[in-house]
């Protein structure tokens, strides 16, 4: 248990009654077991307990009811891979390697969550989707940034592809039946014979990394980065499910709606049962009253077309995805950032609490880390939430977050009730507190507000260039 967590502890115990004997102290608690579960392309409005009513999710739901759900828990980027790059290292993506999808690589010079972690005495996992390497940079790989087992993706582009003709077991390729008669770079490319579905091999392997570490009783770290509900993008156009590849369409077959909305739908029931599974392991082991268990989405509802809607060719308005916020995937308006956050952690979060506090990816790295025992890490985009967690002690959200995309095409600052969203050469000013839909544009009326966020927004952009990635082979 940690210094903190051990202090709410104290605090939390029953009063001892005037005249009566001590309690006996009880033996330290062990840190918890962390599992966060990372959803691909998950719009905040795909999810009951955020409001949605086509698409079921009751273990997601039961997760929020049980523990403790944001409601502005946003993504520290609006596409993958530099919003994994911020809760890897705890920077907001203006001084983290990478701005856009495998645009850079982590060094041997990062420190990582997984690193911090191992070194607290945690047995560590990445099971999924990873996007944080070049095939040509060992340093980057993901048993170079600190995690003891890795099975998935390397990367982003590779898994796209639900039945890939390979995952990595480390760094060995495990040949799966599937066929993909013209893979291109990286394993990427469209498989003809469909056999071995890539989120169930995932499934498989995160539950064993759980049995194992609960049999060895060492505290552990499993992200799992699962690319469910994320498109297909080599055949959202041309194949007949849009892209959404999966092997059944469950409890969606009969609905009346086109394939790639029900091929949609049963990707997220899909996640939704494997969020299940996990916590029935967990129960059946006997550690789920010692996990901490965190869900998320990496960025906002996909903004890519798919054919055959009837309402509209905007994927994420199919089941509300962004629950009516400004933008999809990609944008900086708060649609492609704000993600169904829940944070579960017998003991120590109450169930059934709801927090507008708003916190990003970078502020998940340090609460993680201090969970786990050593303090949150100074020089750090990110602040920890762990008083949050407990309702008991002081804390202070930041005043500011930040967002930044390549080439700063588009970039964002958010203090206070402000968000100025800069896209190209147009600067829009809203006021969060009326105005949560980003639709009216205030700056014409706040220059003193519009300059103090141009200010922040210059002084965090400490980006260097990167390198150029090398031509796939």
């Amino acid at each position: 248990m940690t210094a903190s967590v051990a202090a709410w502890a104290v605090a939390c115990a029953p009063a001892v009654p005037s005249g009566s004997a001590s309690p006996a102290r009880t033996a330290p608690t062990p840190p918890p077991n962390i599992v966060v579960l990372l959803a691909d392309d998950l719009g905040i409005g795909e999810v009951g307990a955020w409001g949605q009513r086509e698409v079921a999710t009751p273990q997601i739901d039961r997760l929020a009811a049980e523990g403790l759900r944001f409601t502005e828990f946003r993504s520290s980027a609006a596409v993958c891979g530099p919003a994994r790059c911020s809760f890897m290292t705890g920077f907001h993506n203006g001084r983290c390697r990478l701005d856009d999808n495998d645009n850079d690589y982590l060094r041997d010079a990062d420190v990582t969550l997984a690193e911090r972690l191992r070194e607290a005495g945690y047995a560590t996992a990445l099971v999924g989707k990873w996007g944080l390497s070049w095939d040509s940079e060992p340093e980057s790989w993901p048993q170079a940034q600190g995690f003891d087992v890795f099975f998935g993706y390397r990367d982003q582009v590779h898994a796209h592809n639900f039945y890939p003709e390979y995952l990595l077991d480390g760094t060995d390729s495990l040949r799966t039946r599937n066929v993909v008669p013209a893979p291109r770079g990286m394993g990427s490319g469209t498989a003809t014979v469909r056999l071995d579905y890539a989120p169930d091999l995932l499934r498989t392997r995160a539950l064993r990394f759980v049995r194992e570490q609960a049999a060895a009783r060492t505290p552990f770290f499993l992200f799992w980065a699962t690319n469910l509900p994320h498109i297909h993008n080599e055949t959202s156009r041309t194949a007949p499910d849009g892209g959404y590849e999966v092997p059944t369409l469950g409890p969606y077959a009969d609905r009346p709606w086109s394939l790639p909305k029900r091929s949609y739908a049963a990707q997220i029931h899909r996640l939704d049962e494997d969020l299940g599974a996990l916590r029935g392991l967990l129960d059946s082991l006997g550690v789920a009253s010692r996990t901490m268990l965190v869900f998320l989405s990496d960025n906002g509802a996909t903004f890519l077309r798919g054919p055959h809607d009837g309402t509209s060719d905007i994927i994420g308005r199919w089941f509300n995805g962004t629950q009516g916020y400004r933008g999809f995937k990609g944008d900086l308006y708060d649609g492609g950032l704000r993600v169904p956050g829940i944070v579960h952690w017998p003991g120590v979060v109450r169930a059934g609490r709801t927090t507008d506090a708003r916190v990003d990816f970078t502020d998940l790295h340090a609460t993680l880390v201090e969970a786990a025992g050593p303090r949150a890490p100074a020089g750090i985009t990110g602040r920890s939430f762990l008083p949050l967690l407990a309702g008991r002690g002081t804390y202070t959200p930041r005043d500011v977050q930040v967002w930044y995309s390549p080439d700063r095409r588009q970039s964002a600052v958010l203090s206070g009730r402000w968000k100025a969203v800069w896209m190209l050469d147009t600067l829009r000013l809203f006021d969060l507190e009326r105005d949560p839909g980003e639709q009216v544009d205030r700056a014409e009326d706040e220059p003193l507000v519009v300059a103090r966020l141009d200010s922040i927004r210059r002084a965090e952009d400490r980006r260097a260039l990167h390198p150029k990635r090398p031509a796939a082979r």
